[in-house]
């Protein structure tokens, strides 16, 4: 922020106006120190200063947790009953690869609401959780599709069980295979966070 404001200090009016014109190409961090170094001159002989205040106050309609951003926290926040409900399933399995899966997607639950909340909060580090939520969450698919192959290859009694496994295994692949390309495109994300994946 203060890179930003250094830089507005040193620009003409005229130039400040036509950054403030076109908001949406900067950042929350531009946008906040283009306002204070508005706000700090006296306003230009040609506009009033209410025509200068509407124009670096108006908002971007996507800044913000909506649209698909905000699909994608209800995910979050959906996966972690999903993931609770899996661990403990997984649990009374006894085994101890079962038992240390049910620990691992206990981990995703956790994370999945952690990630919900640093991007609801807009934390400076969200994306980074972001990219971990999605690798964990791809590798739990991958796990799961792996684990319903090798169960029908070796148990064709299991058939309907190993089909379901495969299932949900291709399903949550191909969700956190859509996701990352979103993060990398979004306008949404890029203007509500300053940067995309």
């Amino acid at each position: 922020m203060t890179d930003f404001a250094q830089r507005y200090r040193s620009m003409s009016d005229y130039r400040l106006a036509q950054l403030a014109a076109d908001p949406n190409a900067l950042v929350p961090d531009a946008r906040e120190a283009l306002r204070a170094e508005i706000a700090r001159r006296p306003p230009p002989m040609s506009h009033s200063s209410g025509e200068v205040e509407n124009l670096v106050s108006a908002k971007d309609s996507l800044d913000g947790v909506g649209g698909w951003l905000a699909w994608y926290c209800l995910g979050l926040f959906g996966g972690v009953y999903n993931e609770i409900h899996f661990a403990v399933s997984l649990h009374r399995g006894g085994s101890s690869v079962a038992l240390a899966f049910s620990m691992f997607s206990l981990g995703i639950a956790a994370w999945n609401l952690a990630t919900g909340i640093g991007i609801i909060r807009r934390a400076p580090f969200a994306l980074r959780m972001v990219v971990i939520q999605l690798s964990a969450g791809g590798l739990q698919g991958f796990i799961i599709l792996l684990a319903g192959t090798a169960l029908l290859a070796s148990s064709p009694r299991l058939a309907g069980l190993a089909s379901a496994l495969i299932g949900v295994g291709v399903g949550i692949c191909a969700g956190y295979a859509i996701w990352p390309r979103y993060f990398q495109v979004s306008k949404r994300v890029k203007i509500t966070f300053g940067r995309n994946l």
